[in-house]
This record gives structure tokens, C-alpha cells and sequence, in this order.
């Protein structure tokens, strides 16, 4: 039982959010074309990353896809097809960033 309590303390302990300097890393992490932009398939891994470092579960790739086209059309502010680092921190910094919709 106490082991039990140890491990459930520990995961509600655990960090459930990202913060909007782990966001620039994984976004930089992302561009590896230095096009200092993503695409819908790049903030797809995003989501994907940021589930990984929070709920450490990732969602089906049909989920995923589905948030991302949700996402990508809000993050995509200039409709020019990507998302630059200032429409993504923009975002976060304002509204957060949540993926794990525990959708079933």
C-alpha cells in the first residue's frame, strides 16, 4: 500500500504542463530544414513531444491529426501555411497549450 501512495504522489507530482522555453527547444528541434517555420506534419510531432514530456502517453495518430488541424488553423495566424516561432509562442504564452484532450 505505501508503495502504491509513493508511486500515485509521484505522478501527480510529475509536471503536466510545458513551458513556453521547452515549446522554443522542441520548435527548434522541429525546423530541421532552418526554415525557422513548421509545417502540419511538424506540429503534429509537436503535439506528439509535448504528450510524451507531459502525460508520457501519446494519443492515436488519428486524435493527433485531428488536433492538429484544429490547432494549425488557429497557430497559423498569417494563413501562409506554416507556423513561425512568434505565432507559436504567441499562442502558448497567451492561452497554453493542453494535448491530451482525453478524448475516447
Amino acid at each position: 500500500m505505501n508503495a502504491f501512495s509513493s508511486d500515485l504522489l509521484r505522478e501527480t507530482l510529475r509536471s503536466s504542463k510545458v513551458g513556453t522555453e521547452d515549446v522554443k527547444k522542441l520548435f527548434h528541434q522541429l525546423d530541421a530544414d532552418g526554415s525557422k517555420t513548421l509545417d502540419k506534419p511538424e506540429i503534429m510531432e509537436l503535439l506528439g513531444l509535448v504528450e510524451d514530456l507531459t502525460t508520457g502517453e501519446r494519443s492515436s495518430e488519428e486524435m493527433r491529426g485531428y488536433i492538429t488541424d484544429y490547432l494549425f488553423n488557429i497557430l497559423d495566424s498569417d494563413k501562409n501555411g506554416t507556423v513561425d516561432l512568434k505565432e507559436l509562442e504567441d499562442y502558448v504564452s497567451t492561452y497554453g497549450l493542453v494535448v491530451n484532450l482525453n478524448v475516447e
